[in-house]
């Protein structure tokens, strides 16, 4: 879901673009930027917690905001893109004044030869700026789809519960939504629906990109690695995605403070 009350899951906090991938700033928190000049974390093994925070609870089930933290950074899917902060950053903005009062639950999902720098290199070009959805393509699949690509692991399925049961019973789901939530209209206004489908993530299947991160891990293992990413096992880069050769490559993602 939205990292923040925002359904279009746009957090409402500040950001800056480097090197191709927005990044929170301006928030106490993030403590002024001080994050924008760290450099990439070439060391592994990495080590990847999930972090999960819920925010909502339907019909006995619970909604939640997850993120992937590599090391000491965390990446979450926004509509922005994909979105690097400091530790729990997205959990904690717009949602709560102190840390200690944020109900975020941290899972260890062990170690990576891959770190941020690959995370993104491979991930960007599946979680572009303005391809959010709030059930078809949110933080959660991007979760689901980092974790994997970390650690060969899965999101685990209570976090993304209610995305499933919505879309896999669409349109009635969604209609009936609409009616629960439709904002009340405004003089001669019409009335607004609270969830709109993004035509940009029509046909978006976290499952296809697993299977093709499958795939080139798969045919990695027989191929030499590339010194730019971050270990031998992180040579990769998506080889399942049509346009990997014109948008991946040209990313400048050399450094970063990822």
């Amino acid at each position: 879901f939205a990292s923040s009350s925002s359904a279009s899951g746009c957090a409402r906090h500040s950001f800056v673009c480097q090197e191709g991938v927005w990044l929170a700033m301006g928030n106490g928190t993030a403590r002024g930027g001080e994050y924008h000049d760290l450099q990439w974390s070439h060391q592994a093994p990495h080590e990847v917690r999930l972090a999960a925070t819920e925010i909502l609870k339907v019909a006995g089930m619970s909604g939640y905001h997850t993120s992937v933290l590599v090391d000491d950074r965390e990446y979450f899917f926004d509509c922005l893109g994909i979105m690097v902060a400091p530790p729990l950053w997205s959990h904690i903005t717009g949602q709560v004044t102190q840390p200690s009062e944020a109900r975020t639950q941290i899972t260890d999902m062990g170690t990576s030869a891959c770190g941020g720098k690959a995370l993104v290199q491979a991930l960007h070009p599946y979680f572009q700026k303005g391809s959010y959805d709030i059930f078809y393509k949110n933080c959660n699949t991007f979760s689901d789809a980092a974790l994997y690509f970390l650690t060969k692991s899965r999101l685990p399925g209570h976090h993304n519960r209610i995305e499933r049961l919505v879309t896999a019973t669409n349109p009635v789901s969604t209609n009936l939504i609409n009616r629960m939530f439709r904002n009340a209209p405004h003089n001669d206004e019409p009335s607004l629906d609270f969830y709109v489908p993004n035509p940009v993530s029509d046909g978006f299947s976290v499952d296809e990109i697993i299977a093709g991160l499958e795939e080139d891990s798969d045919s990695e293992n027989s191929e030499s690695s590339d010194e730019d990413m971050d270990g031998p096992a992180c040579s990769i880069i998506k080889r399942s995605c049509p346009c990997r050769q014109n948008r991946v490559r040209s990313l400048p993602l050399q450094d970063g403070p990822w």
